[in-house]
């Protein structure tokens, strides 16, 4: 920046006079910048709404549109230390299970070489392990088996690697000296090989562990001490279920609707599942959506009706020098809070969600909507506000008789009919009203890419009024340096004239 030394002919304070000049100029910018920042803090207030409006559609209706959502169902076992259920919509009534077997994975534990002082670091040759040979992993399921080319220079952390690259569990502890080994899933289809083309002791003998082909891995094998190598062989869970014999590879068992998780076998005894409807976690569905549709509904008038904020304009730089940071805040809140007064999009998603609401569904020549069961509107005063009759945290309907509950107990699949009809239209028209158009895009409610033109627009118009305003500066500090050279000149020739006449 050039320093400047004005006022030196004329005596006038060259800086305050250009500074009042531009003060007046750069009320344009001021302005823009300010339309600006109102701008992005009505994006910002959009961006929230939007995001409360999306997850109603995504966490409430994406589920409260499939009538299967109303056809809960619940499923107690007579024994939970031995298995438990869980029922889907084509389960009902009473079930009998045995549990003749759990799945297991393949486990196994080699032999104890405390007494060769390995660790992850050491070079199997370390433990006898002889260079050249080939260790391969044949894994269930793999169409190939998984080799290990053994090198002087191959370490008992790179055969643990390579065991964990293959899909298994493994590790090597050095105060324990020994290898273990696992498969990482459950079943005889998991079941795994481990073998080297040398079968000698400086092969898989030297590491405390054999060939283990898919003969030898079928029989489970105990321990009986430190010397001697432990198998636990994969196996598959088996039940009888209502006299059906059922096979898992794994302890979760689905069949006729019902997922079994078992825990432990019954010795030949049954246990009863027994599955009714879970008529109360169907209503709790129905209510905590009607919930979170009030919530909205509210929020989005009280911001489409909110304060005007006349007389409230945006804050320059001088005028938040003469306020508290409190002030500053409740001021800016004022405007903020009516950036969406009288909204014509936020308008618009209000009548759409009150007509949602008031739709019919037609079932066996009759007509059907959510009032039929007890969900009404209330007061027009309360602007499209749900309430559900009979419901006891709503003080207005709790005495009502409680249709909705009755007709969740009597006949789930009208209920589900109905609302999965009214529901799924709503979820459609939110779908259609976020789609991408040419001013905003997809998954959004409002018109994000105008509003980002036009903050666009404003950001040139700052910068062009930001190079204007310099070009206008300099053009002053010009204007008034030819000013104070021409007086200067003219009192120079004052004094040359006063001389010549003697007036010096």
């Amino acid at each position: 920046m050039p320093i400047r030394l004005g006022g030196l002919a004329s005596g006038l304070d060259t800086d305050a006079i250009i500074k009042e000049l531009m003060s007046a100029q750069s009320l344009k910018k001021t302005n823009i910048e300010g339309n600006k920042k109102k701008l992005e803090w009505k994006k910002e207030k959009w961006e929230e709404m939007n995001t409360k409006i999306y997850s109603l559609y995504t966490e409430k209706l994406s589920s409260l549109k499939l009538q299967g959502s109303y056809l809960a169902h619940n499923a107690s076992s007579s024994d939970e230390s031995k298995l438990t259920a869980t029922a889907e919509a084509t389960a009902n009534g009473t079930y009998n299970v045995q549990v003749e077997s759990l799945a297991n994975a393949q486990y196994i534990t080699g032999r104890q070489i405390k007494d060769k002082n390995l660790t992850l670091q050491s070079k199997l040759q370390d433990a006898g392990v002889s260079a050249g040979q080939t260790i391969s992993v044949k894994k269930g399921g793999d169409p190939e088996a998984r080799t290990l080319e053994i090198t002087d220079e191959t370490t008992v952390k790179e055969f643990v690697d390579f065991l964990k690259d293959a899909g298994l569990n493994a590790s090597f502890t050095a105060d324990d000296g020994r290898f273990f080994i696992g498969a990482r899933t459950t079943g005889k289809d998991n079941i795994f090989t481990l073998t080297s083309d040398n079968a000698g002791a400086d092969g898989l003998e030297a590491l405390g562990l054999q060939n283990f082909d898919e003969e030898s891995v079928k029989l489970d094998r105990q321990a009986n001490d430190a010397d001697h190598i432990a198998i636990v062989a994969a196996s598959d869970a088996s039940i009888k279920l209502n006299g059906a014999y059922i096979t898992s590879s794994s302890n979760t068992v689905k069949a006729n609707g019902l997922s079994l998780s078992l825990k432990g076998t019954t010795a030949g005894s049954n246990v009863t599942i027994t599955v009714t409807n879970d008529s109360e976690g169907v209503y709790n569905k129905i209510k905590d959506f009607v919930k979170s549709y009030n919530e909205l509904m509210k929020e989005m008038y009280d911001k489409y009706n909110a304060k005007s904020a006349r007389g409230y304009n945006m804050l320059t730089d001088s005028d938040k020098e003469a306020m508290s940071d409190k002030q500053i805040e409740l001021w800016e809140d004022n405007i903020k809070d009516s950036l969406l007064r009288r909204d014509d999009t936020l308008n618009s998603l209000m009548s759409t969600f009150r007509t949602a609401m008031q739709k019919t569904v037609e079932i066996d020549g009759k007509s059907y909507s959510l009032s039929s069961f007890g969900v009404n509107t209330g007061a027009y005063t309360e602007h499209g506000i749900l309430h559900i009759d009979g419901d006891a945290d709503d003080g207005l309907y709790a005495a009502k008789d409680d249709k909705l509950k009755s007709a969740i107990e009597s006949n789930p699949e009208l209920v589900g009919k109905v609302f999965s009809g009214v529901l799924s239209e709503f979820y459609k028209t939110l779908s259609d009203k976020m789609s991408a158009t040419s001013i905003s895009s997809a998954l959004t409610f409002y018109n994000d890419k105008q509003i980002q033109s036009q903050i666009t627009d404003y950001d040139k118009s700052i910068k062009t009024w930001e190079t204007r305003l310099s070009d206008m500066e300099e053009k002053y500090y010009k204007q008034f340096s030819a000013m104070e050279a021409a007086m200067a000149k003219l009192q120079s020739q004052q004094s040359q004239l006063s001389g010549l006449l003697g007036m010096a």
